[in-house]
Formats: structure tokens, C-alpha cells, sequence
């Protein structure tokens, strides 16, 4: 409270939760592996329900928005697969 130091300032925080980075187990086919690391067949995930939150090629400070790129291009690979 010392009157020399300045003008106290207040600033308004809340603590948020943007990405978990987790999400449904793929293959590099975007096919889903079950609980026994076995392709469950017929059975595909992409994007960030298949936990691509952007793979690291946004950067690791990557923000929302900046995922398109990564949930297109799984979107690609699965049904090219399919």
C-alpha cells in the first residue's frame, strides 16, 4: 500500500481448460484400435475426436482455429482408407 509505488491494478483471472489432446486410439489410417491395440473393423476416427488436436503441426502453443489444417487432412487419410 505504499502510496510511491503507483496505482494499484486489478486483473480478472479464470482458469480454463482448452484441449486434452486425448481422445479415440488410431492407427496412421485413422482406423480405431479397441481396447487390445486391434483395429476394430469398418471403425474410423478423425480429427480431435481421435485426439489431432493438430499432431504438434501447429507448434505446442497452437490455438483454437488453428486445427483445421490437422482435422482435415485425418479426414483425408480415413477415407481414403475407407
Amino acid at each position: 500500500m505504499d502510496r510511491g509505488a503507483g496505482p494499484l491494478m486489478a486483473i480478472r483471472e479464470h482458469v480454463i481448460s482448452r484441449k486434452s489432446m486425448g481422445g479415440i486410439r488410431t492407427d496412421l489410417g485413422c482406423r480405431v484400435l479397441g481396447d487390445n491395440g486391434e483395429v476394430i473393423e469398418g471403425l474410423f476416427a478423425a480429427g480431435e475426436a481421435a485426439g489431432f488436436g493438430g499432431g504438434g503441426m501447429n507448434g505446442k502453443r497452437g490455438l483454437e482455429g488453428t486445427f483445421l489444417g490437422g482435422c482435415l487432412f485425418t479426414g483425408r487419410v480415413a477415407g481414403r482408407h475407407l
